[in-house]
């Protein structure tokens, strides 16, 4: 057989035609090869990648989260809940400036976003020392642009929980709710990611309330001014009363617990 003008026999030709696809063969793996090193790296870099952008989505999310502080209604840290919370002093209309309060208990304080992002459904609660709930929400504002603040000022309602019947089971009065006061709960969500977040200010050394009553002297350890606690999510504390199921007004699902059964009621 001639080739190019060379004289190849049968056998030469088997010879080379195996070389050849051997050749091929080896090419085709090592062909394989790089293409699973490449295919390997390649899942990596987009996992990579993938993981760079979630970390700066996170990031995002984090640099415009909103900061809600709870404030006197002049804006200065709550050192003394007497301040806030009861006898609001109004100005007497005599041309001098005097005052005279109200004589109903009164919540009148500051909320101010002190955060880079806009928060919206902003409200409040008020938990005793046992981080219990002894009121209802109070709603501030249903959006807080950053560096804005807003001047919350309302009477607060005695709270009367009733069961299914309309009998009352739990009653507690404005007075105790003044008394029993020991932690301001805020809570607000980022406009942008739907995080939800709660800020806590609790009673100061300078609060009378807690000057040297004798009885729980951890009180007086307290800082003169604490600071306000900032932590994700909602407020985990649950209330002092048990939720009626038929409470529309205030269903149980807002608090992320069940309500109580009837057994639960009469118990």
């Amino acid at each position: 057989m001639i080739v190019y003008g060379y004289d190849i026999t049968l056998s030469v030709a088997t010879f080379l035609l195996a070389i050849f696809t051997a050749a091929s063969a080896l090419f085709i793996a090592v062909s394989a090869v790089f293409t699973a090193i490449a295919a390997f790296h390649t899942r990596n870099l987009a996992k990579y990648n993938k993981d760079l952008v979630s970390q700066n989505e996170k990031q995002h999310r984090e640099a415009l989260r909103p900061l809600c502080v709870p404030t006197t209604a002049t804006g200065i840290a709550i050192e003394r809940f007497d301040k806030v919370i009861g006898p609001y002093n109004v100005l007497v209309r005599d041309g001098h400036k005097t005052t005279e309060t109200n004589g109903k208990p009164t919540l009148h304080l500051q909320f101010v976003n002190k955060g880079i992002g806009p928060a919206v459904n902003v409200r409040f609660h008020i938990n005793n020392i046992n981080h219990q709930r002894i009121t209802k929400d109070f709603m501030v504002t249903h959006a807080l642009p950053p560096g804005e603040t807003c001047i919350f000022l309302s009477e607060i309602p005695s709270l009367n929980i009733r069961d299914d019947s309309g009998k009352l089971f739990l009653g507690m009065s404005s007075d105790q709710v003044v008394n029993d006061a020991y932690f301001i709960i805020c809570e607000y969500e980022s406009i942008f990611s739907g995080d939800t977040f709660h800020s806590t200010v609790a009673k100061g050394y300078l609060d009378p309330s807690l000057a040297g009553d004798g009885k729980n002297q951890w009180r007086l350890n307290r800082p003169t001014t604490p600071p306000v606690e900032f932590k994700p999510g909602l407020d985990p504390s649950k209330p002092i009363w048990p939720i009626p199921p038929d409470d529309v007004s205030y269903p149980a699902e807002f608090l992320n617990i069940p309500s109580t059964t009837e057994k639960e009621h009469k118990s």
